[in-house]
């Protein structure tokens, strides 16, 4: 078995590398001419404030809402490249939102940041006009890289979610894959273009009080030697409900390309995360019933 992932492994790097667009090929690879069932809802009037949505393929009852950020060093992403994301959750029989967010250096941060409340906030209300198709009390939110930070942050400091109506409360739990929680002082210059002078205190998840945090599911890749495993144990350490899963012999794309279901399906990503989604489920089963 180790042996048909390495091959597995060898055979989308080398697709990777004979490709333009590396995500872009792999998302086709993966998703084929899966679309959003709604694409480009407008949360914000910038251009980048789209979001996607997908509904599971079983529509005779609302589906649960996970909202995926993806990452990009928050100066680049494309919500239409992670369709292999929302079929892996779909199939799962979560609805999916998408959304693009402003990017690095047309803005900084907290913009992003702020974007991820209002999608937030905006697909509360579309669950609520539309309630036959999604529950969104609470929602998911799940993210890769940069894209799990903004989820993880938004939540942690109190006053992104509140300056939307919203609160931790209306957060079910949050998956983090392959996070920067930790990274101050921004020794790269991606976090020094896009965070500036922020002090600590504004930008790291592992400053805030994290004593409202829902429960959370961190996983990270002992050989990613982009966002190290540390900001992950750090955060585990800090907050008052999440759980650590460290995946041997995985880089930083390691556990995003583990949501595909061609050659890169990794169990040691997707079992935690089914029962992490399961676990959430159960709790809120008396608030979804009512909606």
């Amino acid at each position: 078995m180790r042996v048909l992932k390495l091959t597995a492994n060898a055979l989308i790097a080398a697709l990777f590398l004979a490709a333009c667009d590396k995500l872009a090929a792999f998302n086709h690879l993966q998703a084929g001419d899966y679309h959003p069932t709604v694409a480009d809802l407008r949360y914000g009037d910038d251009e980048r404030q789209k979001l996607d949505l997908y509904l599971p393929p079983d529509r005779s009852k609302p589906a649960p809402l996970i909202v995926w950020f993806y990452g990009g060093s928050w100066d680049s992403g494309d919500k239409a490249k992670y369709a292999f994301v929302a079929k892996r959750f779909t199939d799962m029989g979560y609805a999916v939102a998408i959304p693009d967010y402003r990017l690095v250096p047309q803005i900084r941060f907290p913009e992003f940041i702020e974007d991820g409340a209002r999608a937030l906030a905006f697909m509360k209300h579309y669950g609520d006009q539309h309630p036959d198709r999604i529950t969104v009390s609470p929602m998911i939110l799940a993210g890769h890289s940069a894209g799990a930070y903004n989820a993880v942050q938004l939540v942690a400091d109190q006053s992104y979610l509140a300056s939307v109506g919203m609160s931790s409360n209306d957060i079910a739990g949050i998956i983090g894959l392959s996070g920067p929680y930790d990274f101050y002082p921004y020794d790269v210059k991606a976090t020094r273009i896009a965070f500036g002078e922020t002090p600590a205190a504004q930008s790291q998840p592992v400053e805030q009080d994290l004593s409202h945090m829902p429960p959370m599911l961190l996983i990270t890749g002992t050989r990613d030697h982009t966002v190290y495993p540390r900001n992950s144990r750090r955060l585990a350490e800090l907050a008052p409900d999440a759980k650590l899963i460290e995946i041997d012999d995985t880089g930083h794309a390691g556990t995003l390309i583990a949501l595909g279901s061609i050659l890169t399906e990794n169990r040691a990503v997707l079992d935690p995360i089914r029962e992490f989604l399961a676990a959430r489920k159960m709790q809120t089963a008396p608030l979804l019933s009512t909606q």
